[in-house]
């Protein structure tokens, strides 16, 4: 029984994801900004969907990771602004740590 217990508990600790706890924000990332609704077609288009995901400690560094890892993907895509369409945290199994799933669109400014 004990050996079944210690595979169980390998295999749930070797398939844990391994999460950012601290994710910088890249320069051009510095320039997007977040909206709490979608903007208006006339200045922006929609360039595509972004995922920032991040683990820690606490929430709030856990959310702050993923915001500046949120921002780093909508930059890569030219994008100037985002908005967050779900805010998911879970307690990360046999760990002290909150993970932050923070899925977004990302939009870029027309000229």
């Amino acid at each position: 029984m004990s050996r079944s217990v210690l595979l169980g508990l390998l295999l749930i600790v070797g398939c844990t994801e391994a999460l950012p706890e601290h994710v910088d924000l890249v320069p051009a990332a510095a320039n997007v900004e977040f909206a709490t609704e979608p903007p208006s077609p006339d200045s922006y288009k929609l360039v595509g969907k972004a995922e920032g995901l991040a683990a820690a400690g606490d929430l709030d560094t856990a959310e702050q990771a993923a915001k500046n890892d949120l921002r780093n993907k909508a930059a890569a895509m030219g994008a100037s602004l985002v908005t967050i369409d779900q805010n998911l945290a879970e307690p990360l199994p046999l760990t002290y740590k909150m993970k932050v799933r923070l899925v977004g669109r990302a939009y870029q400014a027309l000229e």
